[in-house]
């Protein structure tokens, strides 16, 4: 099986971002900037191993449109997602391979990325369902390219960083496999850490924040369960937002924009 990484950036000005990122495995990058420009090339890591890389610069916006393009374009037999503020293992292409080789019923693979804010991670092996779905980062997803491709499944070009909408497209994605009976399994193999950077479209627990969870909780679960969830992520969450606002503003705007 080959690996394929796909890197969705914006504006980078040269393909630093293979070194920097510690790419050992053929990649493609799309580059959302002010050019259009197709690059194909070889590249080498600090082994002095070669792979190959494909770099798509695009004046196309939004990280959703950004993975489908990536996915449309690779040759990999196993997709590995990533953004552009990732450090890989010097191993996580054998540990990706190998997880798939010894799972082979596994359409998707969720692997462990160290992530800013985050100190509870599982050391066990699971298979993932719609909760678990709702827990996962999409720097975390691996997957057969094949079964995504034969199934027609693709993010949501409606969510996630550049439409105004906030996040939340990760979420779909292992939403719509699970509906079309894909299995996604989780595997405690860390292949990755993220850097503590600024966040494409979190600006705080603002109103704005809580109307736009809304419309992605409709999105994702249907109007009757997203007023259900708008209750418990405003109970969940409150010791997170309540320095920003009040509860009564999270659960009402959080309403409102199952309505947007």
């Amino acid at each position: 099986m080959k690996l394929e990484l796909l890197i969705s950036c914006m504006h980078q000005k040269d393909a630093s971002i293979i070194a920097r990122s510690n790419v050992n495995s053929d990649v493609v990058v799309i580059n959302q900037c002010d050019v259009d420009k197709n690059e194909d090339f070889n590249f080498s890591n600090k082994n002095g191993v070669s792979y190959k890389a494909r770099m798509i610069s695009t004046t196309e916006r939004g990280l959703s449109r950004s993975r489908n393009m990536a996915i449309r374009i690779s040759t990999g037999d196993i997709c590995l997602l990533c953004d552009d503020d990732e450090y890989f293992e010097d191993d996580y292409a054998q540990s990706v391979i190998k997880a798939f080789e010894d799972n082979p019923q596994a359409d998707i693979i969720t692997f462990l990325v160290l992530l800013p804010n985050k100190t509870n991670y599982s050391s066990k092996e699971k298979n993932i369902g719609y909760i678990g779905a709702m827990k996962s980062h999409s720097v975390e997803i691996a997957f057969r390219r094949k079964s995504i491709i034969d199934q027609g499944i693709c993010f949501d070009e409606l969510m996630g960083s550049g439409t105004g909408n906030g996040g939340g497209e990760e979420i779909r994605f292992l939403f719509d496999c699970l509906r079309k009976g894909l299995k996604i399994k989780y595997c405690p193999i860390k292949i990755a850490s993220v850097s503590q950077t600024d966040s494409k479209w979190f600006d705080g627990f603002t109103n704005k924040y809580f109307l736009n969870r809304g419309w992605s909780n409709r999105r994702l679960l249907g109007l009757p369960l997203a007023w259900c969830y708008a209750l418990y992520f405003s109970v969940k969450n409150y010791p997170k937002y309540h320095s920003d606002n009040t509860f009564w503003n999270a659960l009402y705007y959080q309403l409102k924009g199952t309505f947007k």
